[in-house]
């Protein structure tokens, strides 16, 4: 019977000399540029703040990622009737949220907080602070990626903002979804605020 050779191990080429002081602090440097990226990616998306005055849920940072994109995809006349600020679409959006589980607002947060940071690399600026056509331009980047998990993302924040714009019966009225029946009428009708005892804008 052959012997088995003893398994062989592959030294990291940081280590693959005497380890000595210099070495040492190598090491630590890369461990540490290492443990200080992965500490601001926690912080950066997964660091919530209290919510933002006159919302349930989210931060002042993730309402404004909202903000943003909602006026770029909603910027009023002439293409669309109302603009996402008159109809107060960031404001849905922080309601529809809330009334989701605990764990999936949290994953509904980082979306925005991933969203926002994943220009950096391309623009050299967050999602936030970019242009407008810019900030357009990429948000139907995530719509169109061959990534699931940015389409996924991209659907699931677009569906909620629509939801929030197509709500608000002005905008119902003027693309003609009266219900069969004059809207104006019905000023009682339910839907997501009045179901939570929310507010309209």
């Amino acid at each position: 019977m052959l012997p088995v050779p003893p398994p062989t191990t592959t030294t990291p080429a940081l280590l693959s000399g005497p380890v000595n002081r210099r070495t040492l602090l190598k090491a630590a440097g890369v461990g540490g540029l290492f443990l200080a990226g992965g500490g601001w990616v926690y912080r950066t998306l997964r660091g919530f703040g209290a919510p933002k005055s006159g919302l349930f849920v989210l931060d002042a940072l993730e309402a404004d990622v909202v903000d943003q994109l909602a006026r770029v995809c909603f910027p009023g006349p002439p293409d669309w009737p109302l603009s996402a600020d008159e109809v107060g679409v960031t404001r849905f959006v922080d309601l529809y949220v809330s009334q989701l589980y605990e764990d999936t607002q949290g994953l509904f947060r980082t979306l925005l907080r991933a969203v926002n940071v994943s220009t950096l690399p391309t623009h050299g600026h967050t999602l936030r602070a970019l242009p407008d056509a810019e900030r357009l331009s990429v948000w139907k980047s995530w719509g169109d990626s061959s990534f699931v998990v940015r389409r996924a993302g991209y659907q699931a924040l677009t569906f909620a903002m629509n939801l929030g714009y197509f709500e608000d019966d002005r905008v119902r009225a003027a693309a003609g979804f009266t219900r069969g029946c004059d809207l104006s009428s019905t000023p009682d009708r339910p839907d997501l605020w009045t179901m939570v005892g929310g507010k309209k804008a």
